[in-house]
């Protein structure tokens, strides 16, 4: 269960950056890529987290709790602003960009050794229906604030960091 809700929470930032660049074109192209890579980076990501845990051993928990607190906590305080040239990036750079994440934070959730299919394929379907959520609908929903997702995201990565802590 945990691998779905991190999944979504993982991929919310889609939305955000998605929602505040207003694109208009090739837009189903960059869904594409972003859904692509949001599947391949964890897997990397997965396997570079596994190997981890067997090269630090008893450590794998603490860093993973780190890890993941930190990533929340960049998210937190990041002020949200993006260049203007993003509209000229080419769609694969662009979700690259926005598919980074995924990456690091699968590391984490490899350190967790939590499972990596269901993560990834959840991650890939919701990079999917985010990223065409967000540009069909930019600026039509009130809701997906860049700032306030973000917030949410950045509390929802430290809860998960203090937990791993716990359990």
């Amino acid at each position: 269960m945990i691998e779905i809700i991190a999944a979504v929470v993982t991929t919310i930032d889609i939305l955000i950056v998605y929602t505040i660049l207003q694109l208009r074109r090739g837009r189903f192209m960059i869904a594409l890529w972003t859904t692509f890579l949001n599947m391949l980076l964890p897997l990397v990501g997965f396997y570079m987290g596994e190997w981890t845990v067997h090269f630090f051993a008893g450590w794998g928990p603490l860093l993973s709790g780190v890890l993941i607190g930190l990533v929340g906590l960049h998210m937190l305080l990041d002020d949200g602003e993006q260049p203007s040239v993003m509209d000229k990036i080419s769609p694969f750079f662009l979700a690259l960009l926005v598919s980074i994440d995924a990456f690091t934070v699968s590391v984490t959730f490899g350190m967790m050794q939590l499972n990596k299919w269901l993560f990834i394929f959840v991650s890939g379907f919701f990079s999917f229906v985010f990223s065409i959520v967000a540009l069909l609908s930019t600026g039509r929903i009130k809701l997906i604030n860049g700032t306030y997702i973000r917030r949410i995201t950045g509390i929802v990565f430290i809860i998960i960091g203090v937990m791993s802590f716990i359990f």
